[in-house]
């Protein structure tokens, strides 16, 4: 049995203690998982003397979904059950769930009632009535589990099945907040075609203890968390947003209110939020004290899903660019290209700050395909080449940041230098090696293709062509890597025989190194990107990923030209300078 706490020292042992009263035949063990809690959690749990194993795992705050996973990496047994941390188990509450697991079921749920020492509040009472209404409803015969009907407050499966699910998925509660990391295993587990059951006699008993302010705070981590569900699953927004939440009254008054002006909604209710939370508290439960909490709550709800970009329905995307992520002011052609670490992370937390919202490589996917839209201001971070510095840099501070990325590799230079450059005088390079570029996709970072040599594809034959585009995906997939889903043309130079060739290679969009949003319209085997470099900060910065368009189109424009005319001048110094070389030497 797994039990995540946070700040509930109290309240996670009474669990325990009610666990000495549970009559079960079989071994079992308790694992508690200390998420981050600085109250007494661990000194009340260290003078129980429990009559069964029990293991204390103290963690920094990871959020639920992490506790949850490394409560169950720790556990022994072949069944995993997973316990709300105000929960107060039956005694019958194992027996039950084995009963259930043993009759042919992959996962159990049980009925999850309010306890009796609850305080009586307007929270506890929508507690009750939820979870009274719950049971009913799943009790009744031939009745089939929906995905949101199984909660991990009180929640067993077998072992094998969790493992092969993956675990829960920590984005959801990252940092320590909350909601949906329990809807999201349950649509991965039916989806996958396992069996869940309700079992009405597998009991544990909500204390509620959740104060009107905490709720609120929960209830706009639920609205985040309901953007992140429906990013990653673009099939359930309709049911998220437009389903339940369409018929309520309040929440259609404020939705459109709050997603256009959310300050200005905060703002208005600021003056009276702490005097209904106070009441509220206090137990007050009168129609108005209702109304207006409710009001209150949908107004937290819309703010939640405006901060993590909006509901999932916009159709541009930014895509950034980057060549390394290292101090190249010193090489005479690279210079500008290269983005020393502390700048690369000030850039990605500057556009974080400004409302730009990261997407992972699988949005991309469903967006070129006509599925599923992206939040507001969404962007995509890319690298080309993959020098060593992505490992040794960048992949570090992606991962801290959790900001996803593609990163698209040279298959036949894996481990070299970049030789490409080195024709115009530009320093070396190193390039990953074949066992840093495998690690990648662990730290967050997925590996695309970039041809075999980096040679201009324009310039190649029908079979030279195949062999750079088709024979990198090769190359990659030898390496134990996935088949590699996007492509960035070397140099950025691409036509229709090149474009055509990439998508008979079976890669699913590629990107240039021209400047511009993507849209629905955008042929997605020729995906705009915005190159970044040492000297966008600031306003720089800011303009020239807002701008995106027309606007960057001139300005990289003219950056490219004063660049060509700087490598000009150089390759006429270097021919000058063996000039007088050979003078001097003859």
């Amino acid at each position: 049995m797994v039990v995540p706490t946070y700040q509930r020292g109290r309240v996670v042992t009474n669990l325990v203690t009610a666990m000495y009263r549970v009559q079960y035949a079989g071994p079992f063990e308790l694992i508690v998982v200390i998420d981050g809690s600085t109250d007494d959690t661990e000194h009340r749990l260290a003078e129980l003397r429990p009559p069964f194993p029990m293991r204390v795992i103290r963690q920094p705050n990871r959020g639920l979904a992490n506790a949850r996973n490394r409560g169950a990496a720790a556990a022994t047994g072949e069944i995993l059950l997973f316990l709300d941390d105000d929960m107060e188990p039956d005694e019958h509450l194992l027996a039950e769930h084995d009963r259930s697991q043993l009759e042919g079921a992959d996962a159990v749920a049980g009925a999850v009632p309010l306890h009796a020492s609850s305080p009586r509040t307007l929270l506890a009472d929508g507690v009750r009535a939820w979870a009274d209404a719950r049971s009913h409803r799943l009790a009744r015969t031939g009745y089939e589990l929906r995905f949101n009907e199984i909660l991990n407050g009180q929640f067993s499966l077998k072992r094998e099945v969790f493992e092969r699910l993956g675990g829960f998925d920590e984005r959801f509660t990252a940092g320590g907040s909350y909601g949906n990391e329990d809807l999201d295993f349950g649509y991965r587990l039916l989806r996958a075609g396992y069996r869940a059951v309700f079992n009405a006699r597998a009991v544990s008993r909500q204390q509620y203890v959740v104060g009107a302010a905490s709720y609120l705070r929960q209830y706009e981590d639920a609205g985040r968390a309901d953007v992140v569900l429906a990013r990653k699953y673009p099939d359930l927004l309709p049911e998220l947003f437009h389903g339940e939440l369409a018929s309520s009254t309040i929440h259609r008054l404020v939705r459109h209110p709050v997603l256009r002006f959310p300050r200005l909604a905060r703002a208005l209710v600021g003056p009276v939020r702490d005097m209904i939370v106070r009441r509220v508290d206090r137990g007050s439960r009168d129609p108005l004290t209702a109304r207006a909490f409710f009001l209150l709550r949908a107004v937290h709800y819309w703010a939640g899903v405006h901060g993590a970009g909006g509901i999932p329905q916009h159709h541009r995307l930014r895509v950034l660019c980057y060549h390394a992520i290292a101090n190249l002011s010193e090489d005479p052609v690279l210079a500008e290209y290269g983005v020393p670490p502390e700048r690369f992370r000030f850039q990605l937390e500057t556009l974080r700050r400004a409302g730009y919202h990261f997407i992972e490589p699988d949005e991309l996917a469903q967006f070129v395909a006509g599925k599923g839209g992206l939040p507001r201001r969404a962007v995509l971070v890319t690298f080309d080449d993959c020098s060593r510095d992505l490992m040794a840099a960048g992949a570090p501070i992606v991962r801290q940041l959790t900001v996803p990325a593609v990163a698209f590799a040279v298959s036949r230079r894996i481990g070299q230098t970049n030789d490409w450059d080195r024709w115009l005088g530009a320093g070396i390079l190193p390039l990953l090696s074949a066992r840093e570029l495998a690690d990648l996709p662990a730290l967050g970072v997925e590996v695309g293709g970039h041809s075999r040599t980096h040679r201009p594809l324009v310039t190649l034959s029908g079979s030279a062509l195949s062999d750079e585009v088709r024979g990198c995906a090769d190359d990659l997939l030898a390496l134990g890597l996935p088949q590699p889903r996007f492509f960035s043309y070397p140099h950025g130079e691409h036509n229709s025989r090149v474009r055509q060739a990439v998508r008979a290679a079976g890669y699913l969009a590629a990107f240039t190194s021209s400047p511009g949003r993507i849209g629905r319209a955008t042929d997605r085997y020729a995906l705009p990107r915005i190159e970044l470099v040492s000297a966008d900060v600031g306003w720089r910065l800011r303009v020239k990923v807002g701008a995106a368009g027309p606007l960057l189109l001139g300005w990289q424009f003219s950056e490219r030209v004063a660049a060509s005319i700087r490598r000009r001048w150089r390759e006429l110094r270097a021919r000058r300078g063996k000039r007088r070389d050979v003078v001097t030497r003859a």
